[in-house]
């Protein structure tokens, strides 16, 4: 009696956990889909406004638009969400369309990035290697009163780390803490 009640106990829990990971929800993301971001730039904290412009297998395009009227685009081809291996810090230039390296992305890491991060439970961004990680406690993301669906990676020493959602095809910042050039993002709010 005692071991169907552990094995009853023990599927339970099972089950139990499956339903809560299905409960995690990934945002759409679409051609007008607004993204509202937190951004703490040197110590000074600043919104930042991204709609997708435009979005497909040629890539992701945001218009963003800073505090005091900054406006501009940030263009990540086909070529940065394939290939990317580090994050664009450039300061943003009012009215720029901002084409980038291949190997630079903004807003998102490249695919290729997370499939190695989802297989080999590590990979390298920014030139150094992040480890998946289970998410913290209490520093889940929410959409529309659910859990989003996030991956969770830091660096070995714990200093950058990456929340993204668990996209493949476009695997979304949701929160960043520790670049070098101090710079931390964190999702606010997304508007389909």
């Amino acid at each position: 009696m005692k071991y169907i009640t552990l094995i009853l106990a023990l599927s339970f829990g099972f089950f139990f956990s499956q339903a809560q990971q299905s409960l995690k929800v990934k945002p759409e993301l679409k051609v007008g889909t607004m993204i509202e971001y937190e951004v703490n730039a040197q110590g000074q904290t600043l919104p930042l406004f991204l709609k997708i412009s435009a979005i497909g297998e040629d890539g992701i395009v945001f218009d963003y638009d800073l505090q005091n009227g900054m406006t501009g685009k940030f263009v990540n081809s086909k070529m940065n969400l394939e290939k990317g291996s580090s994050l664009n810090w450039d300061q943003p230039v009012p009215g720029e369309e901002r084409k980038l390296a291949d190997n630079q992305t903004i807003a998102i890491v490249s695919r290729t990035f997370l499939k190695d991060l989802k297989q080999n439970k590590k990979a390298s961004y920014d030139g150094m290697e992040l480890l998946l990680k289970d998410l913290p406690k209490g520093s889940e993301m929410m959409y529309d009163g659910k859990e989003i669906d996030a991956l969770y990676a830091e660096a070995s020493d714990g200093a950058v780390k990456y929340w993204i959602l668990n996209n493949d095809e476009f695997p979304m910042l949701l929160k960043f803490d520790g670049s070098a050039a101090g710079i931390s993002l964190m999702l606010k709010e997304i508007k389909n």
